[in-house]
């Protein structure tokens, strides 16, 4: 995001803009459920957006016209590019009783609101994902 907001700032007369459908999908996420809570646990999703909201904050503290950031999505949504194996979002949704529950991203994205920032020492998202290995596939 770093970058981006400043060849928009530096490239582009500093146009107002925002980030939309910013996000991670995960295969399988049940897997990340606490058994005791029911909640599940995406400390991978709550770094991977810790990392592009700290870039982006960077960027408009050096006067990057940035003005909304929009995560994709709020709720679980599934994406045919993948065969609908992922799942994205800070609220769960159950296919069989189509029961909403929030996951821990949901709780961790509210504090950051609530306190219009974080806490830095957040796990880096290396320790959850081997972005080495990540393959990336073209649109069709």
């Amino acid at each position: 995001f770093y970058e981006l907001a400043k060849v928009i700032q530096n490239d582009f007369d500093n146009i107002p803009f925002y980030i939309s459908e910013n996000g991670m999908g995960v295969e399988s996420e049940w897997n990340y459920r606490d058994e005791k809570t029911g909640e599940i646990q995406d400390d991978y999703r709550i770094a991977f957006l810790q990392e592009h909201l700290e870039q982006l904050h960077k960027a408009i503290e050096e006067g990057a016209n940035c003005f909304g950031y929009h995560m994709w999505a709020i709720t679980d949504n599934w994406s045919w590019r993948n065969a609908y194996k992922n799942t994205y979002g800070y609220v769960e949704i159950d296919l069989k009783t189509q029961e909403r529950r929030l996951k821990k991203s949901a709780r961790w994205m509210k504090t950051v609101s609530e306190n219009n920032g974080f806490e830095n020492g957040y796990e880096k998202i290396e320790k959850f994902m081997d972005l080495k290995n990540i393959k990336f596939t073209e649109s069709v």
